[in-house]
């Protein structure tokens, strides 16, 4: 057992003693093994720690609380990047950034200043743009600022069922933030017009792609007539199709004398072009 008076390597401390990592040391432990290095750590973290204390001095001194950077100035040249940047998308638009950290310190700048917006956020309700000062003390802060889009888009005039093939009447424009759209929106009623709704919809809602569908025309086993057409001259024949089809749909229609299978594209409901090669 080693005597309780040893400090040396792998021995107990003598009463008083601390750890090296600790800074209250007792007198009598100074010239103990292991104190020399701990007494050399504490020195340089004294140094450190007042080297901090004179360059923290140093920038304040140079810089004094009125040649901080306003940044309010900062916000407000996002928000102009921003508004700029979305100006010929052929929309209306709303930009706004909430107010910055009024904790963040940078130094004034002595020119105007800049800013960018990313490529690629024509759509995007949030986009980051970069001020930044290109004077003596440079520096740049990136910005999120959130933007609403509004466009004219196509929108249901009441509510329609399933299955309706859409009137005139049954649609109109009004303005809607596309932001929150799910899908490709329309802006244009002839888009809509003729077309089989897939699903009921309320009054006043965005009418979108996926909800819509060209109706049916032909159907199997409807007689209807074929049109081959080569330059000035069109042949007519009697002819039976084979399976559903729609506007602009190739439909396989079986010429009625021949027996022949043709390929043909539906132009209405009892017209069906045939594709000549």
């Amino acid at each position: 057992m080693p005597e309780a008076g040893g400090c040396s390597g792998g021995e107990a401390l003598p009463h008083g003693c601390i750890h090296p990592g600790d800074f209250r040391r007792h007198a009598s432990c100074k010239n103990l093994p292991g104190m020399k290095f701990a007494n050399h750590i504490a020195s340089v973290r004294a140094l450190v720690l007042l080297g901090c204390l004179v360059l923290g001095r140093q920038v304040a001194a140079d810089v004094r609380p009125g040649d901080w950077q306003d940044l309010d100035q900062v916000r407000a040249t996002a928000v102009q990047a921003a508004a700029a940047h979305y100006k010929d998308s052929g929309t209306r638009v709303e930009v706004a950034a909430a107010p910055l950290d009024q904790r963040l310190r940078l130094p004034a700048c002595d020119r105007d200043l800049a800013s960018q917006v990313p490529d690629g956020s024509r759509e995007a309700s949030r986009v980051t743009v970069e001020v930044r000062c290109e004077g003596v003390r440079s520096w740049r802060l990136y910005v999120p600022v959130g933007v609403s889009l509004y466009r004219t888009v196509v929108v249901t005039a009441g509510p329609l069922e399933r299955g309706k093939v859409l009137a005139a009447g049954d649609v109109i424009l009004a303005e809607r933030e596309i932001g929150r759209l799910p899908g490709s929106y329309l802006a244009s009623p002839d888009a809509a017009v003729g077309q089989l709704l897939r699903r009921s919809v309320p009054a006043g809602a965005v009418l979108i792609a996926a909800q819509l569908e060209p109706p049916v025309l032909v159907h199997r086993g409807q007689q209807v007539t074929l049109e081959a057409k080569s330059g000035p001259i069109t042949v007519q024949m009697a002819g039976i199709a084979r399976h559903d089809a729609a506007l602009g749909q190739v439909v396989a229609v079986q010429n009625s004398s021949s027996r022949r299978v043709l390929q043909g594209i539906v132009r209405n409901e009892k017209s069906v072009e045939v594709l000549v090669p």
